[in-house]
């Protein structure tokens, strides 16, 4: 365009047009950025969210005996895929989801020191005398997916798998079921007692 002549409106407009081209571009990658950060820093919804809960029942089989029900529910609640820990020998335990169980008996210690007796123990260090009845059982050792390394559980996905055994009446148990990442394990730990009223 020679000197002196007015620009038309349609190059004008082009050049408005550009501007806004740039400007939103920018904006867009600023956004862009905002999002990436808040999801993967913040909010970490790359990271698995797992929840593990037991659900006990008894009931009662003879005078002396009880049937244990458990129910161990999983849920992601994460917004990607869990994949368990598979074994990666033969002698390798802390895989799936692992289900333990013991009885608890009233410390003497207790009485000892002047305080009562006291049904308590720490599962980390076997303090208090608990007796194993079931140590570290992997619920999904029987899941076809599982033993060929398919298994996971997709976002929003809740899964019962249950177990049951014979237990004494008038008994105290503590049940932990623990699923395996090769992060670490996400727990839960309940108690149930067997003590029912004679007739």
């Amino acid at each position: 365009m020679p000197p002196g002549q007015p620009r038309t409106r349609l190059e004008a407009a082009h050049l408005w047009a550009d501007l806004a081209s740039k400007v939103l571009g920018g904006l867009a990658v600023v956004v862009a950025a905002w999002w990436t950060y808040a999801n993967f820093t913040v909010e970490r919804t790359h990271d698995p969210a797992m929840e593990v809960s037991v659900a006990p029942t008894v009931h009662p089989l003879g005078d002396d005996q009880m049937l244990l029900n458990v129910d161990v529910f999983m849920r992601n609640v994460g917004k990607v895929a869990i994949v368990p820990r598979f074994a990666a020998a033969e002698e390798d335990r802390d895989v799936g989801l692992e289900i333990s169980i013991v009885e608890i008996e009233p410390m003497q210690r207790e009485r000892e020191r002047g305080g009562p007796d006291m049904a308590w123990f720490d599962w980390t260090a076997g303090d208090g005398g608990p007796r194993s009845l079931l140590q570290k059982r992997n619920l999904l050792a029987s899941n076809e997916d599982f033993r060929n390394g398919r298994y996971q559980l997709n976002p929003g996905v809740k899964v019962r798998e249950p177990f049951a055994c014979i237990v004494a009446r008038d008994r105290l148990y503590a049940i932990r079921a623990r699923f395996w990442t090769d992060e670490g394990s996400v727990a839960d730990l309940a108690y149930v007692d067997t003590f029912v009223g004679r007739e």
